[in-house]
């Protein structure tokens, strides 16, 4: 159905390398979109959601092609950085030839085969800017860089990032943001579902906002993200409703739950454990 819906060719009907890959409803619309990595001098990809109409290529007019046309991307994801309800993205870049290094290697080559990270914050209005300097990523090393996990690992409340290096050990990017945003995260544990509770979605609604995800087995290019899900909620502090819909097929509703925690939710049985999270302010550079 790719070509049929929109999201098999660009907007001008090329073929593209296509690597990572991952879906959100970035622009809370309740539908979820579409960002694929490519290779050099190809833009990534952004096919909005329209829902019956089919997908839409806004690479362009959304600010992430430019940024990202003389890279090679592969590990990517949607990811709420600054805790403010709006997904974000981050892409690992580093091309396949080595030789691209050397005088007189291959022509046209563009960058390096080290590439830097591209970071892209959503501007709550369908577009990105592309903020790796100001986050400082453009700091670091340049590495030839393929999988790319996401996760909160030290349960601070922020998403961190394992990037996995070619022929070097990985890089960890532990997220220090303190923009005072309240945050959630949910571990789902199934009972008629597979224990993982992988396919379940939890719809979420806070200050009048609704968020989804879905727990995922896999992601991006070679990886596996956190299974729990992670959302920001911005300057709310709590959560009016949370809906799980199970793999088994079963709905659980919760309300009233307050922000800044880690709740266990099994499957038919409600919250079955509470971690509190660190105030929203602070330092989040230190592991609980």
């Amino acid at each position: 159905m790719g070509l049929l819906a929109g999201i098999a060719l660009s907007d001008d009907g090329q073929s593209l390398g296509s690597m990572g890959v991952d879906f959100a409803d970035y622009d809370h619309s309740g539908n979820l979109s579409f960002f694929v990595t490519h290779f050099a001098e190809q833009p990534n990809s952004l096919y909005r959601n329209l829902g019956k109409k089919g997908f839409d290529d806004v690479s362009w007019t959304s600010g992430l092609g430019q940024p990202s046309y003389p890279y090679v991307g592969w590990g990517t994801a949607f990811f709420d950085m600054d805790n403010d309800g709006w997904l974000d993205i981050l892409v690992a870049n580093g091309h396949v030839y080595p030789q691209v290094e050397n005088a007189g290697g291959i022509a046209n080559a563009g960058a390096g085969y080290n590439q830097p990270l591209l970071l892209h914050r959503n501007n709550r209005d369908g577009t990105f800017d592309e903020v790796s300097n100001a986050a400082g990523l453009a700091s670091l090393p340049l590495k030839s860089r393929r999988g790319a996990a996401f996760g909160d690992i030290f349960n601070t409340g922020n998403i961190d990032v394992v990037l996995l290096n070619v022929g070097e050990p990985p890089t960890l990017l532990l997220n220090a943001n303190r923009d005072g945003n309240h945050r959630v995260l949910f571990r789902l544990v199934g009972v008629k579902s597979n224990r993982a509770a992988i396919g379940a979605r939890l719809t979420l609604r806070s200050a009048g906002v609704q968020q989804f995800s879905e727990v995922r087995g896999g992601a991006s290019y070679l990886s596996q993200n956190d299974l729990r899900l992670h959302f920001g909620l911005g300057a709310a502090e709590k959560i009016d409703s949370v809906e799980i819909r199970w793999p088994s097929g079963a709905t659980e509703k919760l309300q009233n739950l307050p922000a800044d925690a880690i709740y266990t939710i099994t499957e038919g049985r409600g919250v079955s454990a509470t971690k509190p999270l660190p105030p929203p302010s602070a330092d989040s550079s230190k592991p609980r």
